[in-house]
């Protein structure tokens, strides 16, 4: 017993914890913007701290500089502390927050209206089935929330080409990356999202996950920039685990920066 004990330990130790904050950073081309805009993709929290008052976060914030904070959903999770998911809000103060609620977010739906509401008070912008436009550094960028679908597409490509309603360099929040075909399909130049947390435990020294519900083992999509029939997805690898007795292995929380930058 004493032997697991030790190797099971072994194994945490070189997983890293207790965690670091992995930054990534990712640049999406395009001719529709002629000033780089910069967004911090923000997912799964599930209102795990990290910091007091979130302030590992907000420093990776401070150092990079986004013009505006994408959250893919679980900010929230059932019989957790809600204000730790507040704290974040309040270190992203000054800059325009737009949310889309994830699976965890909708398992909480007795108290979903208050802890919506709340967020709104606090200005951030929830979009779920509707879209809204960002004006930064003199461009203008159309985005899109897509309400989870669950494990498999529940609405038709032309409802979320419905939700879009310019002709400026659109971003689709969507929780979920399995729906990489589907998405490939859809009238939007990237689609952000999170949920797979990177495939919980990874393959040492790689960013292979192990295994996702929806995708089964070493699924595809669950990290990093993919070109889905011209499309840029961009999956973050999460900041919480989904379970808290179950760690990431070989897989630090992200925090995701994607730059829309001029061709």
């Amino acid at each position: 017993m004493k032997k697991w004990a030790m190797a099971a330990g072994g194994l945490l130790a070189l997983s890293g914890l207790p965690y670091r904050i992995d930054v990534s950073v990712y640049a999406a081309e395009t001719e529709k913007v002629k000033q780089k805009v910069r967004f911090c993709v923000l997912a799964d929290l599930h209102c795990r701290p990290f910091g007091q008052h979130q302030s590992r976060i907000r420093h990776i914030i401070e150092q990079y500089h986004p013009d505006a904070v994408l959250i893919p959903g679980d900010l929230f999770d059932v019989d957790r502390d809600f204000e730790v998911s507040f704290e974040l809000i309040r270190v992203l103060a000054g800059l325009p927050v737009f949310f889309t609620g994830g699976n965890h977010d909708n398992y909480l739906w007795r108290e979903q209206d208050r802890l919506y509401g709340r967020l709104k008070e606090m200005g951030v912008t929830i979009l779920e089935d509707d879209s809204c436009c960002l004006e930064k550094n003199g461009e203008a960028i159309e985005i899109a929330g897509l309400r989870d679908m669950g494990r498999k597409p529940a609405r038709p490509v032309s409802f979320v080409n419905g939700l879009f309603h310019t002709d400026h360099y659109r971003i689709l929040v969507s929780h979920r990356p399995c729906h990489a075909d589907f998405y490939g399909q859809c009238e939007t130049d990237a689609v952000v999202c999170g949920h797979a947390h990177g495939g919980q435990w990874c393959i040492p020294f790689t960013k292979q996950g192990l295994f996702v519900k929806e995708e089964g083992f070493f699924p595809k999509y669950t990290e990093g920039m993919h070109d889905i029939n011209g499309r840029k997805l961009v999956i973050s690898r999460g900041l919480a685990s989904g379970h808290p007795r179950i760690p990431r292995l070989f897989n630090d929380p992200e925090v995701v920066f994607l730059d829309v930058v001029p061709k």
